[in-house]
């Protein structure tokens, strides 16, 4: 009876122009079938409910692009970062402690004895700081201070360098690099390749400076210039 009567007040709020009286001839459904009360009590027609499956489908396949390349490009900036932090770190190390102070590449950055080594060139695999204790540019526990490491947190990320800084980037103590004069280069890319990489250049003088490469003006990835 509650049943009935929630129905028959639901019509009545729907079609006020039917009156709220028992209709012997026509069931309560009936009433209801032919009222402009049924698209609000049944919800959505199978229309509309395919045509806005199709509307968020068409967006999905517009946004999903987009959304994966927003993700690449920040971890490409966070990795540069990463990489530009660690240089200015090393070289205000050597100005503030009065020593040389190194960057070397390394196999695992993150082992529990560290050391330098791996790939000539390639630095994806991490990197140490070190205070050079003995003038040399290998790390030794036994005479250097090892000030940090860096890891390339990003998936997919890569970090490689010319010949200049293919093992080590030296810094002296006046903030000067130990290169010969020439110009350490880092490149930090994903697999879309130099056009939308980014570069690291570190001249002799010290200083880092960022460069963004655009399709157009690319970066080279595997040996940067």
């Amino acid at each position: 009876m509650r049943g009935t009567n929630l129905c028959w007040l639901l019509t009545a709020q729907c079609a006020p122009e039917h009156p709220p009286v028992r209709d012997t001839r026509r069931s309560v459904l009936h009433r209801w079938s032919d009222s402009s009360c049924l698209k609000f009590a049944l919800g959505l027609t199978i229309i509309e409910l395919l045509v806005g499956l199709l509307v968020a489908s068409i967006l999905m396949a517009v946004g999903a692009p987009a959304m994966g390349g927003f993700i690449k490009n920040n971890r490409l900036s966070q990795s540069s970062f990463d990489v530009l932090g660690n240089i200015n770190f090393a070289r205000s190390e050597a100005v503030k402690r009065r020593v040389r102070v190194v960057l070397c590449r390394s196999a695992d950055s993150t082992a529990a004895s560290p050391t330098c080594g791996g790939t000539t060139s390639i630095w994806t695999t991490g990197w140490l700081i070190f205070a050079s204790g003995d003038g040399n540019n290998t790390y030794q526990s036994g005479t250097d201070t090892l000030l940090g490491i860096g890891v390339v947190s990003a998936n997919g990320v890569a970090v490689r360098t010319n010949s200049t800084s293919n093992n080590n980037l030296e810094y002296n103590p006046d903030g000067t690099t130990n290169e010969g004069g020439g110009t350490a280069r880092f490149a930090i890319c994903d697999n879309r390749g130099g056009g939308y990489g980014k570069q690291i250049n570190i001249p002799p003088h010290g200083r880092p400076k960022f460069v963004k490469a655009t399709r157009s003006d690319p970066i080279n990835c595997t040996t940067p210039s």
